[in-house]
């Protein structure tokens, strides 16, 4: 099985992405996602977060329901959504998603 990578350091693409105001290309089995920063993230992330939904609501929340939908197309496991998971919040400048 394949490893899933980002195209850049996805902390350094955060912070080139919150300067500019793009979002940041974060690469998952050949599927490209764009991640906002955590500033420009819709507000039901925050809510998410607020209302301790736990991570999949928020990883859900971050990418949007037609990202999700691409992302459910490579059948996912739990320890996929976890790698999913860590490079989205990277994407987003988070860091490590915690797991």
């Amino acid at each position: 099985m394949a490893v899933p990578t980002a195209k850049k350091t996805p902390t350094a693409a955060a912070k080139k992405a919150e300067a500019t105001g793009q979002p940041t290309e974060v690469e998952y089995k050949n599927i490209t996602f764009l991640v906002e920063s955590a500033k420009r993230l819709p507000l039901p992330v925050l809510e998410a977060i607020e209302d301790d939904r736990g991570e999949l609501a928020i990883i859900r929340a971050i990418v949007g329901p037609t990202q999700w939908a691409k992302f459910s197309t490579t059948e996912p496991t739990i320890e996929d959504f976890e790698e999913f998971a860590n490079l989205i919040t990277q994407g987003a400048g988070f860091g490590d998603s915690g797991n």
